[in-house]
């Protein structure tokens, strides 16, 4: 059985109930986008079928049983989208016939959003050096670039567990005004919304790295939307956000607005990273000028 409940941050996005005599339960946190909600639901999975120790308070971590747990939630994610695919090509008689429809210029899509995507996920590491989340490794995680669906899969949901952890510091009223800046310069849904989550998070991350004390209480930010289900449909809006951050002088507006503190108040020497230009692997060139010419 698997519930939608209310869980602080400061938890576990999922938590497995074993000790019940005819089911097992599986209670995650509602907030969740729906790809890291699926996600969490296969780890909490992974550890039934691995036969992994522990209880529900988590009391005692082990990072090398959670690495594992989420390398085969990694796994069974893959084999189900696989097996998704293959069911949907036979209903419709597409078969291979896909790679030779237009649906082979996605790829550099998926290229520049997995560009961005990597960029958001830096932009996060940069901002909060001292995060601790659950991947696939016990190593210390460093950047590299974005090769096939498996690790796109990979950044997605992590950069949704360093969201969450930064939720505390997310404003409500930095999620409005943004939002209602955006309408009145006319925007689409989806521009406005990537501006908005933009702003938000640019300014949640400047609050906790000049160590303002998050609210008492949780703020209430909009529930995520649940009609991306798949990895790439979120990994273009997570892109579109990270543009938003870099490029976007409504998103700066917010930011002057809501944060007005100078580079040298805040702490440590990577914290301008979230306006300046983040010192990475260059844009290739056949993707820089496309860029470049593509409004915010």
């Amino acid at each position: 059985m698997v519930g939608d409940v209310e869980l602080d941050p400061g938890h576990p996005s999922g938590l497995l109930i074993t000790d019940r005599p005819q089911r097992d339960i599986i209670l995650v946190d509602r907030s969740l986008p729906a790809v890291t909600r699926t996600q969490t639901v296969l780890h909490e999975v992974a550890h039934l079928v691995l036969d992994h120790p522990g209880d529900i308070r988590h009391d005692h971590v082990d990072r090398a049983v959670e690495a594992e747990a989420e390398l085969a939630a990694d796994l069974l994610y893959q084999q189900l989208t696989q097996a998704a695919v293959r069911a949907a090509d036979d209903i419709a008689g597409i078969g291979r016939q896909r790679w030779l429809s237009g649906e082979t210029t996605s790829w550099w899509a998926d290229r520049r959003s997995d560009w961005h995507l990597l960029h958001l996920w830096m932009a996060l590491r940069e901002g909060m050096p001292d995060l601790v989340i659950v991947t696939t490794t016990t190593a210390t995680p460093v950047p590299t670039e974005i090769h096939g669906s498996r690790q796109r899969h990979r950044t997605v949901v992590e950069i949704h567990e360093a969201l969450r952890a930064l939720r505390l510091w997310c404003s409500p009223q930095v999620h409005a005004s943004a939002t209602s800046r955006a309408r009145r310069h006319r925007l689409d849904a989806a521009t406005t919304a990537a501006v908005a989550e933009a702003a938000t998070i640019a300014v949640a991350l400047r609050h906790r790295q000049t160590a303002i004390a998050p609210p008492v209480v949780s703020p209430q930010l909009p529930p995520p939307p649940h009609d991306r289900h798949d990895v790439r449909a979120e990994a273009r809006h997570l892109a579109h956000v990270e543009r938003a951050m870099r490029d976007s002088p409504l998103v700066a507006a917010e930011i002057a607005r809501w944060a007005p503190v100078g580079p040298a108040a805040l702490v440590g020497p990577r914290t301008t990273h979230m306006i300046d230009d983040i010192p990475v692997v260059p844009l290739p060139a056949d993707l820089s000028s496309a860029r470049s010419a593509r409004p915010v």
